[in-house]
């Protein structure tokens, strides 16, 4: 059974907005942005299709700290609800860039009715000067890869641990018919309450029972061989994504030979043997576990839901998302050191990206 979904505090303002946004119109002086039933105004955002009601976070009462990305037409920052304290990322994305404009569109829609406890969650979005700021939770210790580049590979009870939130996730997400297709450690979030989510929507993609995807998008290194192949390709492309994070988090190195071009990750991800854990240096559960996630035939490849009731996951106590959160949460506050030094290098690279900006 998919995981049941978790009951998302009040987070934006509905209206009612049907009028299609003209492609001719200067973003600089209009006055929303719509795209089908969707609609971005100063106040909020409105799908006709869904039936909720929400209060809304008013960029306005948000005290921006410092940027925590930058990307060539988004900015994702960290910002404070002055009124209350509560922290919040907000990713403010140009709508000049059609790509990104497209990929905002597919992002809202994930996260606008998603209830998943193992998803960021969403707080709004409002539209300004051609700008849409999309307001998301806070994760203080940002990415996986942050996370185990400062705190080192954790023991594999910690590790079933967080993989048992993000096969959470995926379980949802494919209940709601949704394949992510960009699952990597840079989009699985950590805070220090040992909450591991997924986050970056943006080329998430519809997925019938019946349907396959086809488009070529994502984190190349994380793609499944059927993938690189340019064949279709299911909710079994997330799973083998999950499965070279956890092992490459495990070993601390990427399990394939890194290279400049691409044709050598084709190859070797689509002619090689798929990856296995080091002989010896880990429990056998684990070993059949990553052999389940990187099955070289995705039909052979065991479902997230499936995944979630592993003997790997049991032998470590993996059996709830409390459960889970908690043994994260444990082995994070052991490391009270690397958390002090975590938190002044993000400071540190953020001060540096903030004076590279003003610079430009």
């Amino acid at each position: 059974m998919p995981p049941k979904p978790r009951r998302k505090p009040p987070a934006l303002s509905i209206t009612v907005g049907v009028k299609k946004q003209d492609s001719s119109v200067d973003l600089m002086v209009a006055e929303s942005f719509e795209s089908g039933d969707m609609k971005v105004t100063p106040e909020g955002v409105s799908m006709d299709s869904r039936e909720a009601t929400f209060d809304g976070i008013p960029y306005e009462q948000l005290e921006v700290l410092h940027d925590i990305g930058r990307g060539a037409s988004s900015v994702v920052k960290h910002a404070r609800h002055v009124a209350t304290g509560e922290q919040y990322a907000v990713k403010c994305i140009s709508l000049w860039d059609k790509s990104k404009r497209d990929q905002l569109i597919r992002e809202i829609q994930a996260l606008y009715s998603s209830d998943c406890a193992a998803l960021v969650q969403f707080y709004g979005a409002t539209f300004r000067e051609g700008m849409v700021a999309v307001t998301l939770e806070y994760m203080d210790l940002g990415g996986l890869d942050n996370v185990i580049k400062h705190f080192g590979p954790p023991p594999e009870k910690t590790l079933a641990c967080m993989a048992f939130q993000v096969l959470w996730g995926l379980a949802y997400l494919k209940h709601e018919h949704r394949v992510h297709r960009d699952i990597k450690p840079q989009n699985i979030l950590v805070n220090s309450l040992g909450e591991v989510k997924l986050t970056d929507f943006g080329i998430s993609k519809d997925l019938q029972a019946s349907i396959m995807c086809k488009t070529f998008v994502g984190s190349f290194k994380y793609m499944s061989p059927e993938r690189m192949a340019h064949t279709g390709y299911d909710y079994s492309s997330d799973v083998w994504s999950l499965g070279i994070v956890l092992l490459e988090c495990a070993t601390g190195v990427y399990p394939y030979a890194e290279s400049d071009a691409i044709i050598d990750y084709v190859n070797i991800v689509t002619e090689g043997d798929a990856p296995k854990p080091p002989e010896g240096k880990f429990t056998p559960e684990f070993s059949e576990f990553i052999g389940q996630c990187v099955h070289k035939d995705p039909a052979e490849r065991l479902p997230a839901e499936v995944l979630l009731g592993s003997p790997w996951l049991l032998m470590h106590g993996a059996e709830d998302l409390d459960s889970a959160v908690a043994v994260v949460c444990d082995w994070i506050a052991s490391k009270d050191v690397e958390r002090a030094s975590i938190e002044r290098q993000l400071r540190e690279a953020q001060a540096k990206e903030e004076a590279e900006a003003e610079e430009k």
